[in-house]
């Protein structure tokens, strides 16, 4: 396969799905100037959006590299990228931690998140092995695809970072759901996985996640309280000093929950102050008070900022972008361009849907960014390599023949 010339750049820019992505990032830089405006004083966030912009420009050239080489090629080195990242996973777990996790690696001062370049390996990973097989239509079939996805779940809830291992889950399922796989058979492993949770929950999560989902639970009208008993109590001490400490962990996870509710108590009143078209300038206060407003609750920002008329056209904006992408692996027979198309269908409709749902109290905080709109840099990166890829599948025509889309 031969290499693209810059002039066929022009064919490949797919306008249906670059257009929303454009918007949604101007949008982007909007809300990042605009938070400078209310919390001045504070020096290290003066140049958020100049740093937005410095990254979309890193971005769109890394874009136009994928653009150039042809989306076939890429997903035959998709094993080697798997293997790179999964190094990477590990690696992470022995570096320095930050705000008690590791999640980056930094390499000349710049750091990023090994956890979003696997995101993007994953797609390209499934989409490889996938492609001509019929295994995954039996149950056990499944066992490979699922494990290529849970080993690096394993290690991305190590770090921990519970937001990005839980992508993977709707990555997975709608992948095998558009190759082909038996709704039953999936259906099935749904149940098992909704029956690993509380395990999972109890000893799979750090405390501040556990917390987090006790803060959700905690506001849930039809949840009965959690009342937790000592598995194994001390014979030594009385009953007394029992209740006591007994009390003691209580009022710590009252405590720890009412914490992680704070959050989302805030970005509630960022969301309804914001009215229909949004608050003035001199009058938003609530966004000053809001904590991780660049970031995992920039929705928030919006909202207050624009109204709501301002989320719906977000919301409008996400589901134009969503549905293009759809439309381009409608289009595809050969099945690694068609199952690209969907699995950055399902990461980037998962992340955009839990990131505004976590933020309006729908579901708990698991920190998590919003595509092409959150402060970040790898998150960005990857999120526009993703529309790069789209991009590269709709402007390569297939050429491949078969009975079905999948022979």
């Amino acid at each position: 396969m031969r290499l693209s010339a810059p002039r066929d750049l022009r064919r490949q820019l797919h306008l249906p799905v670059l257009v929303p992505m454009a918007i949604l990032l101007i949008m982007g830089v909007i809300a990042l100037s605009d938070i400078v405006l209310h919390i001045k004083g504070v020096g290290w966030v003066d140049g958020w959006a100049t740093k937005q912009l410095r990254w979309v420009l890193v971005g769109t050239a890394v874009s136009a590299v994928v653009l150039l080489v042809p989306y076939k090629l890429i997903v035959e080195r998709a094993y080697v990228g798997y293997g790179i990242c999964l190094l990477l996973l590990v690696a992470v777990l022995f570096t320095a931690k930050r705000n008690g996790a590791t999640r980056w690696i930094y390499v000349g001062g710049i750091g990023f998140q090994p956890s979003e370049l696997m995101k993007l390996t994953l797609v390209l990973t499934l989409a490889r092995f996938i492609r001509f097989k019929s295994s995954y239509k039996t149950f056990s079939g499944l066992g490979a695809p699922f494990l290529l996805t849970l080993v690096p779940m394993a290690l991305i809830l190590k770090q921990p970072d519970l937001g990005t291992a839980l992508l993977c889950i709707p990555l997975l399922f709608v992948t095998l759901f558009a190759a082909g796989a038996r709704t039953r058979h999936l259906g099935l492993i749904a149940v098992l996985g909704a029956i690993a949770i509380y395990p999972i929950y109890e000893y799979g999560l750090a405390p501040y996640q556990r917390s987090r989902v006790d803060g959700f639970l905690a506001n849930l009208p039809f949840v009965p309280k959690r009342d937790k008993q000592d598995a194994r109590p001390d014979p030594n001490k009385s009953k007394a000093e029992l209740r006591a400490e007994r009390r003691a962990k209580q009022r710590a996870e009252r405590a720890m929950a009412q914490g992680s509710s704070y959050q989302v108590n805030q970005s509630l009143v960022a969301v309804g102050t914001g009215s229909w078209v949004g608050m003035d300038s001199e009058e938003r206060d609530a966004v000053g008070r809001l904590p991780e407003r660049h970031n995992d609750f920039i929705f928030p920002v919006i909202a207050n900022r624009w109204g709501f008329l301002g989320c719906v056209f977000l919301l409008a904006t996400y589901f134009w972008m969503l549905v293009a992408i759809l439309l381009v692996s409608l289009k595809q027979r050969d099945p690694a361009g068609r199952l690209i198309c969907v699995g950055v269908f399902a990461l980037l409709g998962a992340q955009a849907f839990v990131n505004i749902a976590m933020t309006v109290g729908l579901m708990p905080i698991t920190g998590m960014t919003l595509p092409f709109v959150s402060y970040g840099g790898t998150s960005l990166i990857v999120s526009m390599v993703m529309i790069a890829l789209v991009c590269n599948v709709a402007g390569r025509p297939s050429f491949e023949f078969g009975r079905g889309d999948f022979d």
